[in-house]
C-alpha cells in the first residue's frame, strides 16, 4: 500500500534541522527499498528547506503513522504538522528511473481536494489525462491520493522536472482539475531528491 507523506518543518528550525540531520539520514536509510519518492521541498531559491514529502509503500496507515512518529526530525522538534494520505501511482516511474533533464529544477505540487470533488473530477478526469499526457515529458511522477475507506481521490500529488519556477506555476495554473476548482489546499515549493540520490549516484 502505497503512502503519500508530506511533513511541514516547525518555523525558525534551521539549526534543529541541522543538529538531527545525521540522526534523519540514518533513519531513512532503512526505508530505500520501499521508497518511491522522498525529498524535501525549500524556498524557491533553496536557502531554506520547508518540509519534506515521501510517496512510500508500507502495509497499512497505522504503520505509516508510526514511520513519521519515530522520524529523528519530528522527536527532535523539527517537524510537527504533517498530512498522511493513501496514493497511487498514474505514472510507473521511481526516483531511480524518472524522466529528468540536466539542468531543469524538481518541483512538489501536492493538492488536497474541496469536499465532494467527484462531480469535479469526473467532469474533467479526460482532460487532466490529456493534459499531462502532453506534459509527460516533465512529469516525473503524478498520482492521486485516496481516501481510506472507499479509493476515491481525494487529491493529488505531481513532481515536475522543469526549467524554472515560472514553468511550474504555468503547468499546474493550467491543470484542468485546478482550473475547475478542485483543489482547496494547495502545496506548490521546489523540491529536492533526497540523500539516497548523493548515496547511489543516480544522474539525470
Amino acid at each position: 500500500m502505497l503512502f503519500s507523506i508530506l511533513i511541514f518543518d516547525e518555523p525558525d528550525t534551521a539549526a534543529l534541522r541541522d543538529e538531527y540531520r545525521a540522526s534523519h539520514l540514518n533513519y531513512l536509510k532503512t526505508f530505500d527499498d520501499q521508497t518511491i519518492f522522498a525529498g524535501p521541498f525549500t524556498s524557491d531559491d533553496e536557502s531554506a528547506d520547508l518540509g519534506s514529502l515521501r510517496l512510500i509503500e508500507f502495509p497499512d496507515r497505522p504503520a505509516a503513522e508510526q514511520h513519521v512518529l519515530d522520524e529523528p526530525y519530528v522527536l527532535g522538534g523539527v517537524q510537527k504538522q504533517w498530512s498522511i494520505n493513501r496514493w497511487r501511482a498514474s505514472v510507473p516511474y521511481t526516483w531511480r528511473d524518472c524522466p529528468r533533464t540536466e539542468g531543469n529544477i524538481q518541483v512538489l505540487f501536492h493538492g488536497l481536494d474541496v469536499p465532494d470533488s467527484i462531480d469535479i473530477r469526473n467532469a474533467n478526469r479526460d482532460d487532466y489525462e490529456s493534459y499531462f499526457e502532453d506534459h509527460q515529458n516533465s512529469v516525473m511522477c503524478r498520482g492521486p491520493m485516496l481516501s481510506d475507506d472507499d479509493d476515491l481521490a481525494i487529491g493529488d500529488v505531481v513532481l515536475l522536472d522543469v526549467p524554472d519556477m515560472a514553468t511550474a506555476r504555468a503547468t499546474i495554473a493550467n491543470d484542468p482539475f485546478h482550473k475547475a476548482g478542485c483543489y482547496q489546499e494547495i502545496t506548490l515549493h521546489r523540491w529536492r531528491f533526497g540523500r539516497v540520490f548523493d548515496r547511489l549516484k543516480v544522474k539525470p
